[in-house]
């Protein structure tokens, strides 16, 4: 190999190589509750930042944050992006939790991905020694998420994209009551009505209720995608609650 060519090499290892190493993005594995596997891509910035945890919505995977998970490690996280078992696909990655409990005959409802969010936010908070974290939810998981931050006192924060009463015989309004902390909950103009029903009855003097103004929305945390006509909108308020929590 001539030196020219070992410069072309050096220089496209240093522009596109280089970045994903400092990134630092890994998959990482772990068990649910009744013995399930639950995939998860991990994104490390710093060995002494605090996590959030993303969470897909109805026939999605962890590939659903692909694009957005990277933008919270430039505002202070480490991530961690979850496959649950009730998912299929999203950004061509395939749910490798919803494969697995397939193949393994496992409950696969959407209630039952409660305890994959359980046994994520556990291992987000031995990784990080305990910190304070921050879990983010779509549709589905997104009123999950709410009755999570609920009931563990170690989440420091909410993002809930599309929350909703999707589950048949379970009220999350009721589950959520008292909730008193930080929230951020976004939703399409469509979806207002029902998320701030959804919401009456919590309790946080820091609970935000985004819907867009200059246009309908989206649905679930794809209203963060480029794709997305109104992202940027989205992203703004969701920025400022970040920076928000930070600054506390």
């Amino acid at each position: 190999m001539n030196f020219h060519n070992m410069k072309k090499i050096t220089i496209v290892f240093s522009l596109f190589i280089l970045p994903l190493l400092t990134m630092g993005q890994k998959q990482v594995t772990f068990l649910s509750a009744d013995s399930l596997l639950i995939t998860a891509d991990q994104y490390i910035a710093g060995k002494d930042l605090p996590y959030i945890v993303f969470f897909h919505q109805a026939g999605s995977s962890r590939g659903e944050y692909k694009h957005i998970a990277p933008r919270f490690l430039k505002m202070g996280y480490n991530a961690l992006s979850v496959d649950l078992r009730a998912g299929k696909e999203s950004n061509y990655i395939q749910n490798q939790t919803a494969a697995r409990a397939i193949e393994e005959y496992k409950v696969r409802e959407m209630l039952d991905a409660q305890q994959d969010i359980r046994a994520a936010v556990n291992y987000a908070l031995e990784i990080s020694n305990n910190k304070p974290l921050v879990i983010f939810g779509s549709s589905y998981s997104a009123s999950l998420v709410l009755e999570e931050a609920s009931n563990d006192s170690l989440i420091s924060a909410v993002i809930a994209f599309s929350p909703g009463e999707y589950f048949r015989g379970h009220s999350v309004k009721d589950s959520i009551e008292g909730l008193s902390i930080p929230y951020f909950v976004a939703g399409s103009q469509r979806e207002k009505t029902y998320i701030t029903e959804l919401l009456s009855l919590t309790d946080s003097p820091r609970g935000t209720i985004f819907i867009p103004e200059d246009g309908s929305g989206k649905h679930g945390a794809s209203a963060l995608w480029r794709t997305n006509k109104n992202s940027s909108e989205y992203w703004l308020a969701l920025v400022m609650f970040v920076k928000s929590l930070n600054n506390k």
